[in-house]
């Protein structure tokens, strides 16, 4: 019996070390289990902070992108506002010139305009003072010095325009006011006011 005894302490100490083997075995998986999924929630989180931070500064970069181009366009907007006063103050100048520049501009312009001299001339209800009948009649007579007809007389009906002139005839119609005129050299024009008032 006491053999049977010490075979059985023996089997029960084999099974004793065999399950501390197992259990520490198990613990040591256990260990490697828990540092791989520690390490990868660390990836994970890196990952995570990674693609945030880039998104972050995608934001970043946007925003700054689009206060730049707000900025810019302000910019612009303001610089077109400051032209259109410089066109707006030109186009008042040019209608508060005193009579007599004036009526020279005009006669300079109608003696280079005219085609035939037996056009009709539409000026603004403004004019009507400074463009009468006797200013129409000497231009006539320097028309014929010219070789040309000297018929020019003054529509009935004024245009809208702050000054100038549309000399009508059958067939044609020759756009001389001050409105038409910015109009047309405006272009050019804003170029070489911006340089004059925003050279850096």
């Amino acid at each position: 019996m006491e053999g049977i005894a010490k075979i059985k302490a023996t089997i029960l100490e084999e099974a004793q070390e065999e399950k501390q083997k197992l259990l520490e075995n198990a613990r040591a998986q256990a260990r490697d289990i828990r540092a791989k999924y520690e390490n990868k929630a660390e990836e994970i989180l890196n990952d995570i902070l990674e693609k945030a931070n880039r998104a972050a500064e995608e934001k970043k970069r946007r925003i700054l992108s689009m206060a730049q181009l707000e900025n810019r366009k302000a910019l612009l907007e303001a610089k077109q506002q400051i032209i259109d006063e410089v066109f707006e103050k030109a186009k008042a100048k040019l209608k508060n010139m005193s009579d007599e520049d004036y009526r020279n501009l005009i006669a300079e312009m109608l003696l280079k305009s005219v085609i035939t001299g037996n056009e009709e001339v539409v000026i603004s209800e403004d004019d009507k003072n400074r463009i009468t009948p006797d200013f129409i009649k000497k231009i006539n007579e320097k028309l014929k010095g010219m070789g040309k007809q000297g018929n020019l007389k003054i529509s009935e009906i004024p245009g809208k325009m702050i000054g100038g002139f549309i000399l009508k005839s059958e067939d044609m119609e020759i756009n001389c006011t001050f409105d038409s005129l910015i109009n047309m050299e405006r272009e050019e024009l804003e170029t070489e006011i911006a340089k004059i008032l925003f050279e850096e």
